[in-house]
């Protein structure tokens, strides 16, 4: 009797233990490298505007800005004022071409380029581990092409993220996108 006591006891032990073992695996905190990595997801279109979600990771979790953040590096007017970009682009006489706003039409290499910017809000989490891995979704409103341009019909977008201690991310592009 004493030795099934004994060896109930120790499959106990084994068992718990084992339990343990496979809950601090579940547990298991994710570590990602401080700068931003992000990678496309998709394109979605609402007649004139559009939402691009990317995926992202950044591991001390500083993404966003509150709206206290105005001054030095985060004043209007400065680039690191908003924190993700999308660049757009056009194919044009059989290569990608900064899309421009020029209201002829011709996409003219002089006119400003077409960049849609955001302020992403403050998304750092509370706690030990800031590690942040998540969907980010991009409106692109009121249009999501050049409605004056020649070269509109098939068109991507470049984008970055930058995080608060002003790292930019890797830079990834959307697919060919076929406008109306």
């Amino acid at each position: 009797m004493y030795l099934i006591m004994v060896l109930r006891t120790k499959i106990t032990v084994v068992f718990l233990l084992s339990q343990l073992i496979l809950l601090s695996s579940c547990l298991k905190v994710e570590t990602y490298p401080d700068e931003p990595v992000i990678s496309y997801k998709s394109f979605e279109v609402f007649e004139d505007s559009a939402i691009i979600t990317i995926e992202f990771t950044d591991g001390d979790g500083d993404i966003g800005l509150g709206t206290g953040d105005t001054l030095g590096d985060f004043a209007p007017g400065s680039f690191f004022y908003s924190n993700a970009y999308l660049e757009y682009y056009e194919f044009m006489n059989g290569e990608w071409v900064k899309g421009t706003a020029d209201p002829g039409g011709n996409n003219f290499p002089t006119a400003d380029t077409i960049v849609f910017t955001n302020r992403l809000p403050n998304i750092t989490p509370i706690g030990q581990n800031k590690a942040l891995k998540g969907d980010i979704k991009l409106t692109l409103e009121p249009n999501y092409y050049n409605p004056f341009s020649n070269y509109n019909d098939s068109i991507k977008y470049k984008i970055i993220l930058i995080d608060r201690a002003l790292n930019i991310s890797n830079t990834i592009e959307t697919e060919i996108i076929t406008t109306p």
